[in-house]
């Protein structure tokens, strides 16, 4: 069975409101630690071009790394296909905002592949998890791009996360069965269904020299690749060993200058 567009775009919505009262507690997503805190600040400092920024998440889902945006001063606007996750999202900053840490954020529907605002409208877009989901992955960088003013940057976090080895089928095989015991959660239903899988270039991950590529074809300039490595140390010492038993990825950020 082949899948419309728009059947596609409705599985991965439905996918992802599926998981979106979980997705926090799932580390590697949900930010765990005050060092993890501290390292994403520091990242976005680095890679970001000043303070005060305005600021596009492309499929932000519960809202981690916007609120964590905004709270270092930048305005942040959110988007994902997921009401379910953007709901989520939406609490937590009115969470902070009844704590007296109030931010500078607003979340919203829209299709990572064609962001609803005109173009120059963004400092910076930046997007994490997001790109291997996609069914046309360059003409969401190419929208990404346009939506960004001159000089500003664009930062994709991402990673391989299946390169299909026997190790790595072991891994997940492991630690998706210690989930399902200790937490009575069948981790395999928030993945795509086989079907889905099969009409997304990336369904496993992606590779960050295939980023670069597809950065290099919207027009980005000085493109370069931060590793992330320590990241993945410092999330695997605040994770249980049935999460820390699979988790084993090149994980890195892209980031280009328009």
């Amino acid at each position: 069975m082949t899948l419309s567009e728009d059947q596609i775009k409705g599985e991965i919505a439905k996918r992802w409101d599926y998981s979106s009262q979980r997705y926090d507690n799932y580390h590697g997503h949900g930010i765990k630690s005050d060092e993890e805190v501290a390292f994403w600040k520091a990242l976005f400092e680095r890679i970001l071009p000043g303070e005060r920024l305005n600021v596009l998440d492309v499929g932000c889902g519960t809202g981690e790394i916007s609120l964590l945006l905004a709270g270092m001063g930048h305005t942040v606007t959110g988007i994902d296909l997921s009401e379910k996750m953007l709901d989520r999202a939406a609490s937590k900053a009115k969470a902070m905002a009844q704590a007296g840490r109030g931010v500078d954020a607003r979340f919203m529907i829209g299709d990572a592949e064609t962001p609803p605002f005109e173009n120059s409208s963004f400092d910076a877009v930046v997007t994490r998890h997001v790109l291997w989901t996609l069914p046309n992955p360059q003409n969401a960088v190419t929208g990404w791009t346009r939506a960004l003013k001159e000089g500003g940057t664009l930062a994709i976090v991402d990673s391989l996360w299946n390169d299909g080895s026997l190790e790595t089928r072991l891994r997940r095989k492991i630690g998706d069965f210690l989930i399902l015991v200790v937490e009575r959660n069948d981790i395999s239903k928030d993945r795509y269904s086989p079907e889905l899988n099969s009409t997304l270039p990336h369904s496993r991950g992606i590779s960050a020299d295939t980023i670069r590529a597809y950065m290099e074809n919207a027009g980005l300039r000085g493109i370069g690749t931060e590793n992330l490595a320590d990241l993945i140390e410092i999330q695997k010492r605040h994770m249980p060993f049935r999460y820390k038993i699979s988790y084993k990825y090149n994980y890195y950020a892209v980031c280009g200058t328009k």
